[in-house]
């Protein structure tokens, strides 16, 4: 088991993926952070970005690159609604996934484990 300590680079990354509602990659945050702090290793941006995905509080995704990206999330399930103009993640609630697992059930017997829904656009910005 972990210890859970808080750091302020942990807190800086934190903070960062917060007011920056992007899915972001690790290198892209060190580059963001290592100016306020010279000392930053990128090793500790993976380790910590590694802790908040086990911890449920990052979103992640591959991109095509093969590089992973991050996303600061709620709690709550839900799904993402990404610009594709300036790359802005909002929350989406799931309330209608119960209606499609049960379509799914009914028309194609397919029970539903788990599921990732991501939807693209343009957001009120970018419009």
């Amino acid at each position: 088991m972990r210890t859970l300590y808080t750091t302020s680079t942990r807190t800086a990354i934190v903070d960062l993926l917060k007011r920056d509602p992007r899915y972001l990659t690790a290198t892209a945050i060190y580059r963001i952070l290592r100016d306020d702090n010279p000392r930053l290793a990128l090793s500790t941006v993976y380790r910590t970005l590694e802790l908040l995905a086990e911890l449920g509080n990052v979103s992640f995704r591959t991109e095509s690159n093969g590089e992973t990206s991050y996303v600061f999330c709620t709690d709550e399930h839900h799904h993402h609604a990404i610009c594709s103009v300036c790359g802005h993640v909002d929350e989406v609630d799931c309330a209608a996934i119960d209606q499609f697992k049960s379509a799914l059930m009914a028309q194609q017997s397919f029970e539903l484990d788990d599921h990732s829904i991501e939807f693209y656009g343009r957001c009120a910005r970018c419009r």
